[in-house]
């Protein structure tokens, strides 16, 4: 019996530690020093403006610009990351792109924890939710047109946890399953790739009418493989991915094969990502605020040509005027104006361009 025992034991810790095999730790990097605001851009509070406002903004989520210059921000009003809660509050803030007043607000009694927000070539507005596992494309009038997403089994989160720290255990997610996705990117085609972030660590590829085509799923640092991707956007050529708690951007070809990493320590922490029309990168750095083993790092915006070079960087750790807190997503419109969603500022925030 105890000899039973024994190999019983053994077993177990045998199984356990093949499970944990490939576990990644966030990585952390040498702080740089921030950069003042830069004299080309003037800082300004977009949302919320109005004590009535103010009272109904929570956790800066999610920025997109539209072809009118409209600007569709996305947060989670009383809600945390995570809620179960259907949030009451209207999630979608829209201001007119020329006076910057609001226009519109929707999108409450829909979501639960929304994050990820894009606008595609037709003015569609896609968000992802990681709480409800799904994404959502909604006309420009705010219609719901198609949602994308298996319906997530009851004990999938829970597997998915003991996944996170035992990186082989079996979970049996299928590919059109999304655990915890933060954002998504559309292509010229009606095709999108969605960061499959918090649970899957994955991005992935369907066709416009949520068809899967293709994946990269792999836990770690080496060249394709993700810790937290967690912000995606793309050009005509290339898809860019946040790789959060690996700080860095990554990049692929629309067909999925690797390219390149940036991971230059002014890059600091990468969580949202926007390539503009103009061959110009730009990057909300949210700093370290979330892994509190390295202090608040830097919080600041990163502007890189297609070759990874940094051309400009600014933005301090702070709540005042035209300091951050956390850049949790970037948006540029044609002009050049810069829009930060702060998930800890609860705000808006417009760089415009001089």
């Amino acid at each position: 019996m105890k000899k039973l025992v024994i190999i019983s034991i053994i077993l177990i810790l045998a199984l356990a530690l093949w499970f944990n095999r490939g576990g990644v730790d966030p990585i952390y990097k040498k702080h740089t020093p921030s950069q003042p605001l830069h004299e080309n851009y003037e800082p300004n509070i977009l949302w919320p403006k109005t004590e009535k406002d103010k009272k109904i903004a929570g956790e800066a989520s999610g920025v997109a610009v539209n072809s009118d210059g409209d600007i569709y921000y996305l947060h989670r009003g009383s809600a945390n990351y995570g809620g179960e809660e259907i949030i009451k509050e209207p999630t979608i803030i829209v201001l007119d792109g020329q006076t910057l007043e609001v226009k519109d607000k929707w999108g409450k009694n829909r979501f639960s924890s929304p994050h990820g927000l894009e606008i595609d070539h037709e003015d569609n507005i896609w968000i992802t939710d990681i709480s409800l596992n799904k994404v959502y494309k909604f006309s420009p009038d705010g219609k719901l047109v198609q949602e994308f997403g298996d319906d997530y089994p009851f004990y999938m989160e829970v597997a998915l946890r003991i996944r996170n720290k035992l990186s082989n255990f079996p979970t049996g997610i299928n590919k059109y399953t999304f655990a915890r996705p933060t954002d998504v990117t559309v292509l010229p085609d009606g095709s999108f790739v969605v960061s499959d972030g918090y649970r899957n660590r994955r991005i992935v590829k369907f066709d416009k009418n949520g068809q899967f085509l293709w994946e990269k799923n792999k836990l770690g640092t080496g060249a394709g493989e993700f810790n937290l991707p967690h912000g995606i956007s793309s050009d005509d050529q290339h898809i860019y991915v946040a790789d959060r708690s690996n700080a860095r951007v990554q990049i692929f070809t629309h067909e999925g094969d690797y390219i390149e990493d940036w991971d230059q320590n002014e890059l600091g922490r990468p969580f949202g990502v926007e390539a503009d029309d103009q061959g110009s990168i730009y990057v909300a750095d949210g700093g370290d605020t979330l892994y509190p083993e390295n202090g608040n790092g830097t919080h600041q915006i990163i502007i890189l040509n297609k070759d990874g070079q940094i051309k400009q960087r600014f933005g301090t750790y702070g709540h005042a005027l035209g300091q951050l807190n956390i850049p949790h997503d970037i948006a540029v419109d044609q002009k050049g104006n810069i829009y930060i969603a702060e998930l800890q500022n609860n705000r808006l925030q417009m760089f415009e361009r001089k």
